[in-house]
């Protein structure tokens, strides 16, 4: 039979302990990692979002600020009832010395009259309701953004113009209308950098470019760039029924981006933002790094504790075993003290020493008996009844004596009628009286030998001789009566 390797109770627990420690936190790591990466990669897509938001808000807030002024000047008009040139001058010089940031601040009436803020002659031979701006605003009959386009007045310029439609009643007058440099929209834009290496871009109710951080795709004397031409990846969320969703794709540097948009609800156009997704790993890795850390600490503390707790629980067990040697070397006197608590080890000293105290009472009482029985004392008492099998030991030595004391006291008692035998053979001389004596010496040899007859004795040892068997008259007596 193959001889299993031996260990220690110890190196067993500490390894079965440190092995299930492993699993557990291993198994609790993965599941953590997976949750904590979904969870962060949720908090950096909410992030996106909310710069996204952000930004769109900022776009809004924008647009929303010319709105305004346009719905005032559109209010004030039609509560002063007189679009002579002098009155409406007055409004659109007044909003344009209020609003430099504006390019230009204008009117013009259903009969083609345009008037601009500033002193500034609108475009010579140019319609004014045949612009983009005018019709639309007619058409719609509320105020409206109109994608950027270039400038009538100065074609070197790509505006963007807020215009609102101006009513007498239910009866259209004409339309205000003011224009900002997409510059301003642009340099908005290209601020943006919540994160390092996140930029954002905008683009028009079209999916044209409005700004863009690379200034090949920002629109310029007039030349439009169609998103879709250049970041064909954005198709995905620039889609209405997906605008939710993100994309996650290669932009014009190479670097893979995760892409955010939100759609603008007045002007439709659409603000987006790219975050590296360089980012998104590099917040999961840290997390993940962080887990492992925290993972192969507990893993540490963990096993540690349980060695040194291991160690301290079956430290008295290192006892064991000098003490057990004494033992079998027939020293059932040894003092049991390596219980250090009132638990497992403590309940098996104290049941050891009881098996010890058993151990040495037996042995102590049958020495104690077997001496006596030595010294010739076979009225010793007996041995009291041990618990369990032991107690066959005291019925064994009690046996003994017993049987001992029997053939002691025949044996006593063959010697006292051998010598009243030999001494009335020394006081006949008849022959019958003589035989009578050896066969009752006889006898009572044969009932001694019978008795005895159980014991096993050394090899070469007498045979019992039946007596009685060899004694003749012919011979015996003859040779008795020669020797007389």
């Amino acid at each position: 039979m193959k001889k299993n390797k031996r260990t220690t109770v110890k190196s067993r627990i500490t390894r079965h302990v440190v092995i299930a420690i492993a699993i557990t936190i291993t198994v609790m790591t993965i599941v953590n990692l997976v949750y904590l990466s979904r969870r962060i990669i949720e908090q950096q897509e909410m992030k996106l979002e909310l710069a996204t938001q952000m930004c769109a808000g900022e776009v809004e807030s924008w647009i929303d600020d010319m709105a305004t002024v346009t719905e005032d000047m559109a209010s004030t008009l039609t509560a002063l009832g007189d679009l002579n040139e002098t009155t409406v001058r007055a409004v659109v010089d007044r909003v344009a010395l209020n609003h430099p940031e504006f390019y230009y601040v204008y009117f013009s009436d259903k009969l083609g009259n345009a008037t601009m803020a500033r002193g500034v002659q609108f475009a010579e031979g140019v319609d004014p309701r045949e612009r983009v701006w005018y019709k639309t605003a007619e058409a719609l009959g509320h105020t409206v953004v109109i994608d950027p386009y270039v400038s009538a007045s100065r074609p070197d310029i790509m505006m963007v113009t807020v215009a609102t439609p101006v009513y007498w009643g239910t009866m259209l007058v004409g339309v205000v209308a003011v224009d900002a440099d997409i510059a301003s929209v642009q340099d908005f834009i290209n601020s943006i950098d919540f994160e390092e290496g996140s930029y954002g871009f905008l683009l028009d109710s079209n999916n044209n470019i409005i700004a863009h951080p690379n200034a090949d795709f920002s629109p310029k004397n007039g030349d439009i760039t169609s998103a879709m031409d250049v970041m064909p990846e954005l198709d995905d969320i620039l889609s209405t029924s997906t605008q939710d969703e993100y994309v996650t794709a290669k932009d014009y540097t190479g670097t893979r981006m995760v892409y955010s948009a939100k759609r603008l609800a007045g002007s439709k156009w659409t603000i987006a933002v790219a975050y590296p997704e360089s980012n998104f790993l590099s917040h999961v890795d840290r997390g993940i790094r962080i887990s492992i850390f925290v993972a192969l600490v507990c893993a540490f503390l963990a096993v540690g504790d349980i060695a040194v707790t291991v160690r301290r629980v079956l430290k008295p067990l290192d006892k064991i075993n000098p003490a057990m040697q004494r033992i079998v070397e027939g020293d059932f006197s040894t003092n049991l003290n390596f219980a250090e608590a009132n638990d497992e080890i403590g309940d098996l000293q104290n049941e050891l020493a009881v098996v010890l105290s058993s151990l040495s009472k037996v042995i102590n009482k049958q020495n104690y008996v077997l001496s006596e029985m030595e010294k010739g004392n076979l009225v010793v008492e007996d041995i009291e009844n041990f618990p369990g099998e032991l107690n066959q030991i005291a019925t064994s030595v009690n046996s003994i004596k017993d049987t001992f004391n029997d053939i002691i006291s025949d044996i006593q008692f063959s010697a006292i009628n051998l010598q009243s035998y030999a001494m009335g053979i020394n006081e006949t001389t008849d022959m019958d009286e003589m035989k009578m004596i050896f066969e009752e010496l006889s006898a009572e040899a044969n009932a001694l030998m019978e008795k005895t007859s159980r014991f096993i004795t050394m090899p070469g040892g007498p045979k019992p001789v039946d007596y009685t068997n060899n004694v003749s008259e012919d011979s015996g007596l003859d040779d008795y009566r020669d020797d007389f």
